[in-house]
């Protein structure tokens, strides 16, 4: 028995497709990682069998078919119980499992090799323990020694041999309550093995791999027996657990097969990604916990890194595609089921789409590089400072193309310096992918020349007003920049061009803006009837679009009325109604110079708060008011259903907030969806 008194490892130093990845990400440069293989045992360890044996309702598994594609797959008892996992009592490091499979799993069909060989080489396999309820995980690879099976029964005994177990870190892991659900009746849906060169994935399929919080990705080190590698590093397979927020895994629309896995931080082994650059295959296996639904997916791999990267999931450096040349979806197979409640990882940032995926959505998005190459500037050249953590920055910056309404995206790397490695932060989580770019709504207005075709604008300054995150790494830089200057030097707030504090513009983007400078659509009327909804510093965009109202040059502006009703959520009243009435009471020296009338235009705003409002706040507003002391619910809407119907509505705020106000407006006073646009950056 193997003694938990720090095993040898059986490996010779991280194989050639590792070291290939570890060089591709720096990390071969850091300090100690051309030892750690040597924590990676080679036989397992006491505690790693009591785990495996004692915790383990399934474990993902991968091996390969006879073409030598891996698939991965999740075993477990049959009744979704603990204990069809045990420990041999007659040879070290080597575990016994009695699963039972059900219809469509390609374990089945797999091992049919095992049963063909004429040796006692044993059959290649990895598998990846997980006690979900805990996060805690361990991985193992090795070979099948003995095999038996009951073809009636679909019951598999077998004896994984492990020359390889390591243990690994909590990160991206989901918290599952799982309870035993042996009435799983498993229906294969999809069994399409070998696809043709043009075939597609289905589209529920696709939406499958959307929903997905976790993925098992499996991979293989296939060396031929021949090269010099063989006896250093033998053949060997690999499954780890992959997790983020739900769509984190994307699927090109180009081609309706191939998934993009963006590589977030981990313990920089490389094992996984270094199997792929060696033999480039891997497999994907999805689980739906609450359903028991599950997919196998196989095909061709390829890992890209920087600019290859970032051209199809922008401002991401590193990922892996799989190409899919097999899938099988089975529903109600696995014998679990997990409870309602679930704990997302604190480690997984916000999801990413696809360039692609961007431009067909028809967004306006320009990006002006990668993050690795030379961004244009963008400088700070003052602050207004409304309160402590609310304020307007201004940046200047060659000329750009940005509607009313729109973001821009900056990298603040310049300003905070490249980001450090971190393995774990329980303090803060999110450092450990933290990319310091970030996405505002731009709150200048920048009208389009009609000589660019582009919409370019002539003004070099835009604006950006918001608010400091708590404990957000780089709002609180600004924030402490701005304090520190209004403290000590508050003169400077108005000019810091001497500090050249600067930013990299990674692009403009967004689909949520007002149309204001595009032509009149068919269904143009005179007077143009809007709701707006803003949680708290969610305003942002109406500022812009207000002052596009009120400045455009732009005939489909300043020849109709505006009737506008905008619902405003917020707990810092005295300092957002002031910035509305700043933009609202402009006047004719504002607009235009061949302005001949100020637009007519009609704003009521609802004010939704518990802080007490005094008169003062707004007996001298230029716009119409109604002050509501409690928060927004969907009975407001009920009440003003008549003067909401018809309206074309913009919605930005917290999700919560944006959840209550379009189903609201389309429940309530019954808009179509397509009539209610919300605020939704895809970084």
């Amino acid at each position: 028995m193997a003694s938990f008194d720090r095993p040898g490892t059986s490996l010779n130093g991280w194989h050639p497709g590792e070291r290939a990845m570890q060089h591709k990400m720096g990390y071969d440069k850091a300090p100690g990682i051309s030892e750690m293989w040597r924590f990676i045992y080679g036989e397992m360890t006491d505690q790693h069998q009591k785990f495996h044996t004692s915790n383990l309702h399934f474990l993902p598994v991968v091996t390969l078919d006879k073409t030598g594609r891996p698939w991965s797959s999740i075993l477990t008892g049959g009744d979704g119980n603990i204990g069809w996992i045990t420990s041999s009592q007659r040879v070290a490091s080597t575990l016994l499992l009695k699963p039972r499979l059900w219809e469509g799993d390609p374990f089945w069909e797999n091992i049919d090799q095992f049963e063909a060989q004429n040796d006692d080489e044993g059959m290649l396999i990895a598998g990846i323990g997980v006690e979900v309820s805990t996060r805690r995980r361990n991985k193992l690879a090795g070979k099948i020694k003995r095999l038996e099976r009951d073809s009636e029964s679909r019951r598999v005994m077998f004896d994984i041999r492990v020359d390889e177990a390591t243990g690994n870190c909590p990160k991206y892991i989901v918290i599952r309550s799982l309870l035993p659900h042996p009435e799983a009746n498993p229906t294969i849906v999809y069994d399409h093995s070998n696809m043709s060169p043009t075939d597609r994935l289905p589209p529920d399929v696709i939406s499958f791999i959307h929903a997905a919080d976790t993925i098992w990705l499996g991979s293989a080190y296939l060396v031929d027996p021949t090269s010099p590698d063989a006896k250093l590093f033998p053949s060997h397979l690999g499954i780890n657990h992959r997790g983020g927020r739900p769509g984190w895994v994307r699927v090109k629309p180009s081609d309706g097969r191939t998934l993009v896995i963006p590589d977030y931080s981990g313990n920089r082994f490389m094992s996984s990604l270094g199997n792929i650059e060696y033999t480039p295959v891997a497999s994907v296996l999805i689980v739906d916990f609450s359903t028991g639904d599950v997919l196998y997916l196989t095909g061709d791999a390829e890992n890209l890194q920087g600019a290859a990267a970032e051209h199809i999931m922008p401002t991401h450096k590193s990922l892996t595609t799989l190409r899919v040349t097999g899938y099988r979806f089975v529903k109600d197979a696995l014998p679990l089921r997990q409870k309602e409640d679930i704990e997302p990882s604190p480690y997984s940032p916000a999801v990413k789409l696809l360039k692609e995926e961007i431009e067909l959505q028809g967004a306006h998005t320009t990006f002006f590089g990668g993050v690795g190459g030379k961004l244009p500037p963008a400088t700070l050249q003052s602050i207004d400072l409304h309160s402590p953590t609310i304020a307007t920055f201004t940046f200047k910056s060659a000329p750009l193309s940005i509607r009313p309404g729109q973001a821009i995206i900056l990298d603040f790397k310049a300003l905070l310096g490249d980001p450090q490695y971190r393995h774990m932060s329980e303090g803060k989580p999110s450092l450990v992918n933290d990319d310091l770019i970030r996405t505002w709504t731009v709150s200048s207005y920048h009208p389009q020349t009609p000589a660019d075709a582009e919409g370019l604008e002539s003004q070099s300054n835009f604006r950006l007003t918001m608010k400091e995150k708590e404990g957000g790494l780089v709002t609180g830089a600004l924030f402490n920049i701005a304090r520190g200057l209004k403290a000590n030097k508050p003169h400077l707030l108005a000019d810091l061009t001497s500090f050249n504090i600067e930013a990299g513009v990674v692009g403009v983007s967004g689909d949520f803006y007002l149309p204001l400078d595009e032509a009149p659509s068919e269904g143009w009327t005179q007077t143009q009837q809007l709701f707006w909804a803003a949680g708290g510093i969610g305003l942002t965009p109406f500022f812009v679009m207000l002052r596009a109202i009120l400045g455009s040059e732009s005939a489909n502006a300043r020849n109709r009325s505006w009737d506008i009703v905008f619902a405003l959520s917020t707990r810092e009243p005295q300092i957002l109604l002031p910035l509305v009435e700043e933009v609202f009471k402009a006047d004719l020296t504002d607009a235009p110079d061949n302005s001949t009338h100020h637009p007519d235009v009609r704003l009521h705003l609802h004010l939704f708060t518990r802080k007490p409002v005094p008169d003062s706040l707004t007996s001298s507003l230029s716009f119409d008011i109604t002050t509501h002391s409690e928060r927004l619910e969907e009975r407001w809407f009920v009440e003003q259903k008549k003067i909401l119907e018809g309206r074309e509505a913009y919605v930005c705020g917290p999700p919560e907030f944006e959840n209550l106000v379009v189903d609201s407006l389309v429940n309530a006073v019954g808009l179509e969806k397509g009539r209610v646009q919300k605020e939704g950056f895809a970084y």
